[in-house]
This record gives structure tokens, C-alpha cells and sequence, in this order.
């Protein structure tokens, strides 16, 4: 049997011929994400990084779980930590609050690209897999990275998600991702690759894509892969900061685990509280009355979902008793909603439309739900806190979500879709 890309990638990284799964390697790493956690910057000084970073153009920070404006004194401070040190330590890609979601601006900007290995501050650190780039969360350890340029890892075995067919009107790329994490299960990828492939993956865009990879986390996964094709080499034209060399996978790869899923007869799906893997049909809960709604996060923030919601909203007003957030994903994709109409029509149907940035995800800036509130979004978790103490989330598809914001209760999106 084959290698995987996986074991490929970490094997060129770990400049060792092969590797197999289950051994220790160290690697070179090609890339280092941090996000907000200020904490993690002062661990760095603790550990000796007062001498800088190990590579400025490799290392890139960005606070996108602040708000485009801090919010209060507390997140002005952080945020003001966070870019002193980042400059104090000679880092070269410093993103400002208000230029988008981290994970969104790593691969748009080519701070990543295929073949790459990545580390991130942030657990959904799993999305730039969407291009072939093997991505991975840390904790504190990412702080010895950010010092050294080398990580370890423990070569893992890859679960191949076969997904062919073509989806029904209403049904999109996050149902398609909602119904494999809930065949996943919450641990059913624990420290595995997960790879995605077949006929309906590859017909995807690389956004689409990352929802695949980003949400691979979610089921316990390390890496959530998609093997470049040419979608991928197109998208990355003029983007990559250094040229790449992709991996693939061998003609005949070992998988310990293929699960087969034909979506042409998916219904839309959700994931109710209080995790992400509780999947259901959105059958299930139709009906279900809602404060708020959220087009963003970084599933949901991109160009493709807010034309999505737009679909759904345009000609239509928001329910007087819902709010409908719309956020996104980066600086870039709100000028091209702009360019196309996206925004004056979210505006016309009553939505409120901010900068980029990670949302109402993390109950960090604006977005916040009261006691009893219930919020349909597009985003990645729904895990208690999440947006309030005694709140309800569940995570739907940008149709699902603004066909709720309008009804003002959950709602199957197909009865506004012709």
C-alpha cells in the first residue's frame, strides 16, 4: 500500500525518507499562526523569545477575535500588547482588528499553500488543510515554535471521507460538513488525518472546501485534508508568499478508515446544542423561535455564504423580533460584497452588516444573547457559554440561517428558494 499525503508531507518536512504512523518526528515548520491570547505572547518572553522569532515572514499574528474597535479598555490593552510585541519580536504580518477571521487571511493572503506544514494558537487551526497544507492547533507549546521554527508531531493514521453525488436546491457545503462530523461523532477522528475526496469535494471551492477541513477538529481530528487539484493551484496563483511544491497522495494510500457518503439525497441538516457533532435533520426543529441569527465565523464568513443569505434575503425583511448579524470573513470578501450588491441588500432587509472579524462567536464583542435567548448561526461551535450562560446555538447553512432571521424561527430555506 501507498503513503498518504499526511505521512508524505511530514516526512518531507521531517527531511526523513518515509515515515509510518505512530512515530515521533520533528519538523520544520512553515508557518505560525497566532491569534488573541496575550497570555501566550508573555509565556514566549518566559521561555527566551525577548530574542525575537524565528523567522518575521513566517510567524503571523492576528487579533480577530477582538472587535474591528476594542470594545473596552480591557480588549484595547490586549490588543495594544499583542501588536507592540509582535513588533517588539520582529514579526513581519501583523493583521489589525477589522481585516478578517485569522484562518480566512492565512490562506487568502498565501501565508500558507499546499504542501505546507502550519501550526495555530487557535484550535480551528485544521482549516488551511482545504489547500493541502497540513495544519494543526497547539496550546503553550506554540510558543517554542514561534522560538525555534520546529515542532513535533506523532504521524498519524488518515480516515477517507469519500463524498460523491450532486446536493439538492438548499443544500450546501456546511450540511454536506455537518452530516460527516455527526457520522464522525466528537471523537470518532481522534488524533487521525481526515481526508476528504470524491466527486462532490473537488467540485467545491476552496472556501467551501475549508469547512471540511476547519470542522475536522470537532470530531477529535489533527488534519483535515483535501488533496490539491487544479481548484487548488488556480486559487493560489499570485498568493503563495514562497514557491511550493504540492504533495499528493500515492496511487494506492492506506487509510485505516473509508466512509462513503452520497449527498444527492441530503436534507438540510443542524447541529443542536450542546456540541457540534449533535447532528439532526433540520426537520427536527423546525419551528423553534429564535433572538438572533449570525451569517459568519469562520464557516460561514466567506463570499459564497454571504451570497447565500443574500439569495434567501433579497426582497424580504428581517423578523422585527430577530437580530441578523452579518459578518465577513475578511476585508477583501466585504469589498466584493459590496461590489456585488450583497450588502445594500442585507441592509434593505434590516440585517446589521460589521467590519471583518470573528463575530458573536466567542461572547468577546458585539452579539452577545440574554438569558433565554436562541441563536441559529453560521458558525463553528455551540458549546455552552459560547454567546451567554442559560443560551441555546445551533449551527445551520447561511440559506437555513437567513430563511430563521426572516421567519423568525428555524426555518427549512428550500420554501424561499424557487
Amino acid at each position: 500500500m501507498g503513503r498518504t499525503m499526511a505521512l508524505k508531507i511530514l516526512a518531507r518536512g521531517a527531511k526523513k525518507k518515509e515515515v509510518v504512523p505512530g512515530e515521533i518526528v520533528i519538523v520544520d515548520v512553515d508557518a505560525v499562526f497566532m491569534h488573541s491570547p496575550d497570555y501566550k505572547f508573555k509565556h514566549f518572553e518566559q521561555i527566551g523569545g525577548v530574542k525575537g522569532v524565528f523567522d518575521g515572514e513566517k510567524v503571523v499574528i492576528c487579533p480577530d477575535h477582538h472587535h474591528f474597535l476594542p470594545a473596552n479598555q480591557r480588549d484595547a490593552n490586549t490588543v495594544k500588547y499583542i501588536v507592540e510585541q509582535g513588533k517588539r519580536y520582529g514579526v513581519k504580518y501583523i493583521y489589525g482588528p477589522g481585516t478578517g477571521i485569522g484562518h480566512y487571511l492565512m490562506v487568502e493572503q498565501g501565508h500558507v499553500w499546499p504542501g505546507a506544514i502550519a501550526v495555530g494558537s487557535d484550535s480551528h487551526t485544521t482549516a488551511y488543510g482545504c489547500i493541502g497544507c497540513l495544519s494543526s492547533p497547539m496550546n503553550f507549546e506554540i510558543t517554542e515554535v514561534m522560538l525555534s521554527g520546529k515542532a513535533w508531531f506523532k504521524t498519524p493514521p488518515t480516515i477517507f471521507v469519500k463524498i460523491e453525488g450532486t446536493t439538492k436546491r438548499g443544500v450546501s457545503a456546511r450540511d454536506v460538513a455537518q452530516y460527516v462530523l455527526g457520522q464522525l461523532g466528537a471523537d470518532g477522528a481522534l488524533w487521525s488525518a481526515v481526508e476528504y475526496g470524491g466527486s462532490y469535494i473537488h467540485s467545491l471551492s476552496v472556501w467551501q472546501r475549508m469547512i471540511f477541513s476547519l470542522l475536522t477538529i470537532e470530531a477529535g481530528g489533527t488534519y483535515g485534508l483535501v488533496e490539491p487539484d487544479e481548484t487548488t493551484l488556480e486559487f493560489m496563483k499570485g498568493r503563495a508568499k514562497q514557491p511550493f511544491e504540492p504533495v499528493y497522495n500515492d496511487p494506492d494510500p492506506e487509510y485505516s478508515k473509508v466512509i462513503e457518503i452520497d449527498v444527492s439525497d441530503l436534507e438540510p441538516q443542524v447541529a443542536v446544542p450542546p456540541q457540534p457533532s449533535f447532528t439532526k435533520l433540520l426537520a427536527e426543529v423546525v419551528g423553534k423561535p429564535i433572538q438572533q441569527a449570525y451569517v459568519g465565523g469562520c464557516t460561514g464568513g466567506g463570499i459564497e455564504d454571504m451570497r447565500m443569505a443574500a439569495e434567501v434575503l433579497k426582497g424580504r425583511k428581517v423578523n422585527p423580533d430577530v437580530r441578523l448579524l452579518i459578518v465577513p470573513g475578511t476585508r477583501e470578501m466585504y469589498g466584493q460584497a459590496i461590489k456585488e450588491g450583497l450588502v445594500d441588500v442585507f441592509n434593505q432587509a434590516g440585517a446589521v452588516v460589521t467590519p471583518a472579524y470573528c463575530g458573536p462567536c466567542q461572547q468577546l464583542c458585539v452579539g452577545n444573547l440574554a438569558d433565554g435567548d436562541t441563536e441559529i448561526g453560521t458558525h463553528p461551535r455551540n458549546l455552552p457559554g459560547r454567546a451567554g450562560t442559560a443560551t441555546s446555538i445551533f449551527l445551520a447553512s447561511p440559506y437555513t440561517v437567513a430563511a430563521s432571521a426572516v421567519e423568525g424561527k428555524i426555518t427549512d430555506p428550500r420554501v424561499f428558494l424557487s
